[in-house]
């Protein structure tokens, strides 16, 4: 309920529910294999789902898991694919980089999207990209954002390009 009056509190609850995830992570992965990879892999798999689960309790709107052509899937547009070939400017496309292959999506999604800052890119250790909006989960180094500022960043976006998307309120 908070989170939903205040959209600024979602920081605070992704920043909570990331470091206790991450510690107890990084505690089992080092009692375990220790696969850096597959720790990363799984951090970013875990971001995913929250960032699914606060899109819902914030209600931004979003489509999820979209194949717009090509065998393309993007894994977040907002607030819809729609946007894409009515006012492209007014449309985000959140990708998660899990592996490194996954970085060969993307300059499929530059010849999907016209504006490259509108292509949010997130992983778990920090990417060396100016030319995207990049968030890192474990580190916030560099030209990366924090994480766990994504949900206000995409309020931001969407009160900037005057989104009026339909919401439900409590």
């Amino acid at each position: 309920m908070e989170i939903t009056l205040d959209i600024g509190s979602s920081q605070k609850y992704i920043d909570i529910i990331m470091n206790k995830c991450i510690s107890k992570l990084s505690f089992e992965s080092n009692d375990a294999s220790g696969d850096e990879y597959f720790f990363e892999s799984f951090i970013v798999t875990l971001s995913e789902a929250l960032l699914h689960f606060m899109f819902t309790i914030c209600t931004l709107p979003s489509e999820r898991r979209i194949t717009p052509k090509n065998n393309l899937v993007l894994d977040i547009v907002v607030p819809n694919l729609q946007r894409l070939n009515t006012k492209p400017e007014q449309l985000l496309i959140i990708q998660f980089i899990k592996e490194d292959q996954e970085l060969n999506k993307i300059p499929k999604l530059e010849s999907l999207h016209p504006n490259y800052k509108n292509i949010w890119l997130i992983s778990a250790k920090p990417l060396s990209s100016t030319k995207y909006t990049t968030y890192s989960v474990l580190s916030n180094a560099g030209l990366n954002n924090r994480y766990s500022d994504i949900i206000i960043d995409v309020y931001d976006f969407l009160k900037q390009t005057g989104d009026k998307s339909f919401r439900l309120i409590h």
